[in-house]
């Protein structure tokens, strides 16, 4: 049975969407959260379309990344509208949710419900021990590495290593929360995105673990996608139906790439 609340939006639309680049994956959450309708709420599944690394929105990034790295690379680079520090998305699920500020318990109540979800998605596919990190777990700074590197108080893990992560960010009476759960190892090295000459082991790796090292052998997408959806829509309620970008919500995501793609909003500090 559907849990809820009564300050739960009672109508979900549901996206799953196919890869896309970087500056279109941001700018879509972007664009569902400017555009949320009243008493409904947005789950959106992605993925990407090449390697990308994500800045948080308060990160410096300039004294550590070189942005001419990424090209020859075939991998694309963002500056998320979300805080958090530095995430390298690759083989993974990528989720964003999309619901009124007045829910029970605020923002970190909201955090916490949607990580007990992944956990309980997760169980669901037969990996055991996720669990969230402990609320003494410090909170890394947002130039402390990569984000899968440790997990922060409320975060998904398993044997102490982090397997999920999340950020969250206001939008007028809005919020969005997304974040992203390891399926395979990435097919890139944080260390290949570096600027030269910084001392060895100035940018850690991603870390983390993967859900084909928790499962043993290949994870399949959609797999995963239809758990998380399933703990989503049983931690939340209400009702839930398959959907796409309004025309509404398309021109403004075409609009707000611009801004995702411009090097003036990726490397502004």
């Amino acid at each position: 049975m559907a849990r809820g609340h009564e300050a739960f939006p009672r109508r979900w639309r549901l996206l799953r969407d196919p890869p896309a680049g970087a500056a279109r994956n941001m700018a879509v959450d972007e664009a569902l959260a400017r555009c949320r309708e009243e008493g409904v709420g947005v789950l959106r599944i992605y993925r990407w379309a090449r390697p990308s690394l994500s800045f948080g929105r308060n990160q410096s990034a300039r004294r550590v990344y070189e942005p001419a790295a990424f090209g020859p690379l075939g991998a694309e680079v963002v500056r998320r509208p979300t805080g958090g520090r530095e995430v390298l998305h690759d083989r993974e699920l990528t989720y964003s949710l999309v619901l009124p500020l007045r829910t029970p318990g605020g923002l970190r109540e909201v955090y916490h419900l949607v990580n007990r979800a992944l956990a309980e998605a997760l169980a669901s596919v037969g990996i055991g021990g996720a669990r969230l990190a402990t609320p003494s777990t410090r909170t890394p700074s947002p130039d402390a590495g990569a984000c899968f590197r440790e997990p922060a108080a409320g975060e998904v893990e398993v044997g102490g290593r982090k397997v999920a992560g999340s950020a969250q960010v206001r939008m007028g009476d809005t919020l969005l929360q997304h974040g992203s759960l390891l399926l395979a190892p990435s097919s890139l090295s944080l260390g290949a995105l570096v600027r030269d000459g910084l001392p060895s082991g100035t940018v850690p790796e991603q870390e983390g673990v993967t859900l084909e090292e928790l499962l043993g052998g290949a994870v399949a997408f959609p797999r995963i996608a239809a758990a998380v959806e399933a703990a989503l829509a049983g931690t939340l309620g209400g009702r839930w139906s398959r959907d796409a970008l309004t025309p509404v919500e398309e021109e403004l995501a075409r609009e707000l790439e611009e801004r995702y793609r411009s090097p003036e909003w990726i490397w502004r500090r």
